[in-house]
């Protein structure tokens, strides 16, 4: 269970998660000197001209904090070279230490002001930060006009804004094989999904790819700018919704870390005069250095296709106007893997060329579960309202 100073610096952390800041709890951190200084939160958040970055001193005490506390934060700031500090007691403090910290630029919470605005967040609710602009033709993809009819379904469609983090990394592994020096490098991108905490796409610009998943759709969105999105900018007849973060970049970077040390490898081949062989050769963590942790809410398109016994779903990058093949629902035939052709008309299941069946009288569309036969050598087919025709 945590203590009250815990309870305090993850409500000071939520709040600037709300404000689209990426948080880091209790980061250590080294001056020019090397001597090591703990910031109990750490936001920080990009925009055009650069990285915003804020250091929060959090403090859950019942008496004032003084003119010394205030100066040892500002000395602490100086000496890690950050710029913005901001900080929170719910003991508020002493008339002395209020105006020194206006004398240095830093802002000074006490337990209403932080109340106020954890309270203004409800107001704010419907502002998305760190948010990518929609593309206008991206819902039009999600329609699966791959089918001939089509038509026969009803839609319903919903806006999700997920959030994912882009990690750029490089790993520099140096290794010995048979007395020769080999090194394993890699450098790039993972999209990392923040909810499930799975890399769901990357990109290779240097060395060695990892056996992930690569250049997939979300590739595509990075170098697209993130904005702060209101309602206002969303489509009115289209509910829409936001998944929020769920991992910190401190946890970020740990996973990145950890799926990369699997899935980084290298058979290394060797051939001496006593022996020859191959080596598979794998990277520590230590030989990774995460470049940058960029948040981003990336907009989603859901499509959900109704007809008969059957739903379909079917998700585009709204961003993009790019289809997420491997959530398409209506990608393969029920009754085998090959590419669907029309919607049964009778059961609503999705049919290939192969079981594909038309009524010999109406037409209509059957996959082959549902038509009815009639003769041996014609095999002429039948809905069941012409059946017994």
């Amino acid at each position: 269970m945590k203590d009250k100073g815990g309870i305090l610096e993850d409500a000071v952390a939520h709040h600037f998660r709300t404000m689209g800041f990426d948080v880091e709890p209790r980061v250590k951190m080294k001056d020019r000197f090397d001597i090591s200084h703990e910031i109990d939160v750490l936001a920080s958040r990009r925009e055009t001209f650069g990285t915003i970055q804020v250091a929060i001193e959090c403090k859950y005490v019942k008496t004032p904090i003084d003119i010394k506390e205030v100066r040892n934060f500002h000395d602490k700031l100086s000496a890690l070279g950050i710029t913005k500090g901001v900080f929170v007691s719910t003991g508020g403090f002493t008339v002395d230490a209020e105006s020194h910290a206006r004398a240095l630029g830093i802002e000074i919470w006490d337990i209403t002001t932080l109340q106020e605005k954890i309270a203004k967040e409800v107001l704010q609710k419907d502002v998305i930060h760190d948010a990518l602009p929609l593309n206008p033709a991206a819902v039009s993809v999600l329609s699966p006009r791959h089918l001939k009819n089509f038509h026969v379904f009803s839609e319903t469609l919903q806006l999700i804004y997920k959030s994912f983090h882009f990690v750029d990394y490089h790993c520099f592994s140096q290794h010995t094989v048979a007395g020769s020096s080999v090194v394993l490098e890699s450098k790039g991108t993972v999209v990392l999904d923040d909810v499930t905490g799975q890399i769901v796409d990357s990109k290779v610009t240097t060395g060695v790819q990892p056996t992930l998943r690569s250049m997939g759709p979300y590739i595509g969105c990075i170098g697209i700018q993130p904005q702060t999105i209101t309602s206002v900018n969303l489509p009115k007849q289209i509910p829409s919704s936001v998944i929020g973060p769920k991992l910190d970049s401190v946890h970020v970077k740990e996973l990145v870390k950890i799926e990369l040390v699997k899935n980084l490898t290298l058979e290394c081949h060797y051939n001496t005069t006593r022996t020859s062989g191959w080596k598979l050769l794998k990277p520590r963590k230590k030989d990774i250095d995460i470049l940058k942790v960029q948040p981003v809410k990336i907009p989603l398109y859901l499509g959900n296709y109704h007809f008969k016994n059957y739903t379909y779903s079917r998700m585009s990058l709204a961003a993009l106007p790019q289809l997420v093949f491997d959530l398409d629902q209506t990608a393969s035939c029920l009754q085998c893997h090959n590419l669907p052709a029309i919607v049964c008309e009778n059961c609503g299941g999705i049919a290939c060329e192969c079981h594909r069946k038309n009524c010999l009288v109406c037409g209509k569309n059957l996959c082959s579960n549902c038509v009815i036969s009639k003769g041996i050598i014609s095999k002429k087919y039948y809905c069941t309202e012409h059946s017994s025709t």
